[in-house]
């Protein structure tokens, strides 16, 4: 009886911790991934304006907007994002197969106009706008397999709004580094790094290879370098400098006083 009730004890909050998160768990940030989507969406235009905008025709007497096609070709062939082409909006007859019947359906919808970017899921096909969603979805849990249910929504989605957003400052961080003149100056000192050292080490000799101090301040010879470290190092770095400049210009003179000939 004692070791039931220690089991029991044990699996009970396991069990109700694993419910927990599966139904109260928050819904998941990530984006589909982004493809180049060729030849992913083929549009119909009916041809009925000049200019390619919904038109509006007299039947008798009834008013008439043909609406323009869009055949989602590869629905549903995995979660997927990609950037739509440039549409007149209005009317406009979706087709794609149901992803749990296989059926093709066609879905009337009408869209804003712009260049959206259209996602894929196995849930259904969203179009999306710098301002808003307009989503075609196929519901989970309906009584009709069938069933398509149209939404509209505002904004882009939270989670492509924190990944937009993440992406546009980070690009913003890269172009300020690029144009920054701090680290503009530390590159073209890195590009001379390799001819400075040879040209360095060549002057003192043995002395700057020769120990760990000698290394610490050919190091702290380089542009750049001491301008980034911390105040509390500045001095003892200037100490270093003033002995290994001193012993620079000592080397040069004894190299100068001495120049060999070919005679």
């Amino acid at each position: 009886m004692c070791r039931y009730t220690r089991y029991s004890i044990f699996i009970v909050p396991i069990s109700f911790s694993f419910l927990f998160s599966c139904v109260y768990a928050p819904p998941v940030s990530a984006v589909e991934p982004t493809v180049a989507g060729l030849h992913e969406l083929v549009v119909f235009d009916p041809g009925a304006h000049e200019r390619g905008l919904p038109a509006v025709q007299f039947k008798g007497r009834e008013i008439v907007i043909p609406p323009t096609v869009h055949v989602h070709r590869y629905y549903y062939s995995g979660d997927k994002e990609f950037q739509g082409p440039i549409i007149n909006g209005g009317p406009t007859v979706v087709v794609a197969k149901h992803p749990k019947t296989g059926k093709q359906v066609y879905i009337d919808v009408v869209l804003p106009a712009g260049a959206p970017r259209i996602a894929h899921n196995k849930h259904g096909i969203t179009y999306i706008y710098s301002d808003r969603r307009v989503e075609v979805k196929f519901p989970k849990f309906t009584s009709d397999p069938n069933k398509v249910v149209i939404k509209n929504h505002s904004g882009k989605g939270w989670g492509r709004s924190i990944h937009d957003a993440h992406k546009h400052v980070s690009e913003h961080v890269h172009k300020s580094m690029d144009n920054s003149q701090v680290v503009q100056s530390v590159k073209e000192v890195g590009k001379d790094t390799g001819e400075f050292l040879h040209g360095t080490k060549v002057a003192i000799g043995d002395l700057t290879t020769t120990s760990a101090d000698g290394l610490k301040s050919l190091v702290n010879l380089i542009p750049g370098v001491v301008y980034l470290k911390s105040l509390s190092e500045e001095q003892p770095d200037r100490d270093y400098q003033a002995e290994i400049k001193s012993a620079a210009r000592q080397k040069e003179r004894e190299l100068t006083d001495f120049v060999p000939t070919n005679r």
